[in-house]
């Protein structure tokens, strides 16, 4: 029976785990601005349950404040490095094919004032690894062709043979631009969260699966939208 979990390794949780909650603390806040604002930080998450995460396991990552005289639509831009580890391993024999699977993701969306701006949550990185073999090959549909009572496993006798497969899938957007219209006057909280799933599936072979994030960025301008037929334009 296949067996599920999720894998991280401890002594990286534990580094990690306290190195973010510093620099979270110290990257939280900038000065406001009239017209343009922006953030650079250094976040490190590599677990779900880190002590700073929402309930649902979002984590704050960048945040900031800029102040609008008017009403106006803000153009938020979100940079981060991210690194997703992946490792699976098989063990087969007697041609018995084995599978291991890892798949770990990044998830990022942009809240202003507590409520999301478009177009919602992206995928910033995800990759789903999955490895299968068939080995030690053996010899199948033998026949005694000549009758003699003997059968010749290099003549009389097909090699099954052996097989390995690699299947990697990834998606990344490692910078995007987040758009939230419609604002009026005064001071706005803008706070980019981000999202970290991993698991593992495996037989008799191992797999594991962990993500982090590395220096961020996250720029929040105030611009004048114009509502077109094919979408939303920035002036």
């Amino acid at each position: 029976m296949s067996k599920i979990k999720n894998h991280f390794r401890e002594e990286s949780m534990n580094f990690f785990a306290i190195l973010a909650l510093a620099l979270l603390t110290a990257t939280s806040a900038f000065g406001a601005s009239a017209k343009f604002t922006a953030n650079v930080g250094t976040v490190a998450v590599v677990h779900s349950a880190l002590a700073s995460n929402d309930a649902d396991g979002w984590s704050t990552v960048l945040q900031g404040e800029i102040h609008t005289a008017t009403p106006k639509d803000l153009l938020i831009g979100v940079s981060l490095e991210t690194t997703l580890l992946t490792d699976t391993a098989v063990k087969s024999s007697g041609g018995v094919k084995d599978t291991s699977t890892a798949e770990s993701g990044i998830e990022v969306k942009v809240l202003v004032d507590g409520t999301e701006a478009a177009p919602g949550v992206v995928v910033f990185d995800r990759r789903k690894q999955q490895l299968s073999a068939t080995l030690g090959g053996y010899y199948s549909a033998c026949l005694d062709q000549n009758g003699d009572g003997i059968t010749d496993l290099l003549t009389e006798c097909t090699l099954i043979p052996e097989e390995i497969q690699l299947l990697l899938d990834t998606t990344a957007a490692h910078h995007f631009n987040f758009i939230k219209a419609d604002l009026g006057q005064g001071v706005h909280t803008v706070v980019v969260k981000a999202k970290i799933s991993n698991s593992a599936q495996f037989s008799n072979g191992t797999a594991s699966a962990s993500a982090l994030l590395g220096k961020g960025s996250l720029s929040v301008e105030e611009v004048q939208a114009i509502n077109a037929a094919e979408g939303i334009v920035m002036q």
